[in-house]
């Protein structure tokens, strides 16, 4: 017997939240007792079920009141619930890249310069400090936010945004104007030149991007390695009032 009928725990009750969200899907809203008709389960027990997946986020309830009887809590997938269906974002969004790059790629550049525009105009107020330190991990900040799990440590003459994950990776593998475009946006935000050491596409274990000092950058004078050729068609302003004129 379940716990949902006095018994001991449920083994299957990850599967019983599993079909409960398959049941959202197909349906797009239902109540906890028509789940549980649905699941044959109790109805005590569907609730435990939707109070964690409340939790966790995955479905909301609204109070509807039908044209008869009491009002009832009707239960539907949050967008994070969505999002655990299989979703194919990565390859329609390598196809139109690559499209874009087979045909013109001084269109895909001019694209990639207009997204980084959006990018610095909406990270730019998060983006400051008053010095080029505290910018660097305040960009390292927005950046984890993102899903990029990045950090800033020392380097000889200046500080390395050590990025953990990559969430374009299977893109920029195939693409690495992103990974150059990035490192542009970086350059945008921070508004002082940087350089690309290392990058999760390429096959290193994290992205890292050489931030130099005030004083150091003449020691890598020649070594730039921000831009593709690709991206030379569409370049782009530097600096953090740039970025702001943008806002």
């Amino acid at each position: 017997m379940s716990a949902e009928h006095g018994g001991q725990p449920d083994p299957g009750r990850g599967a019983t939240r599993e079909r409960i969200l398959l049941l959202l899907r197909r349906h797009g809203h239902l109540s906890a007792p028509r789940l549980a008709g649905l699941l044959d389960r109790t109805t005590v027990g569907v609730r435990r079920h939707l109070a964690l997946l409340e939790r966790d986020g995955l479905v909301t309830a609204s109070v509807e009141k039908p044209t008869r009887g009491r009002p009832a809590a009707i239960y539907r997938l949050t967008d994070a619930g969505h999002e655990t269906f299989p979703r194919h974002y990565d390859e329609l969004a390598r196809e139109a890249l690559t499209f874009l790059k087979d045909r013109d790629a001084a269109v895909l550049s001019q694209f990639l310069a207009w997204r980084n525009q959006r990018l610095a105009a909406s990270y730019a107020d998060r983006v400051n400090g008053a010095t080029l330190q505290d910018r660097t991990t305040a960009l390292a900040e927005v950046l984890t936010q993102q899903g990029y799990m990045a950090e800033v440590e020392s380097a000889p003459g200046g500080l390395r945004l050590c990025q953990h994950n990559c969430t374009v990776e299977h893109l920029a593998s195939e693409l690495p104007d992103l990974c150059a475009s990035e490192t542009q946006l970086f350059e945008l935000l921070l508004g002082t030149p940087v350089r690309r050491e290392a990058t999760i596409a390429r096959g290193a274990v994290r992205c890292v991007t050489h931030v130099d000092l005030p004083g150091h950058a003449k020691r890598h004078v020649g070594t730039r390695t921000t831009t593709s050729p690709s991206l030379d068609a569409a370049p782009v302003a530097s600096g953090p009032e740039a970025a702001r004129s943008q806002a």
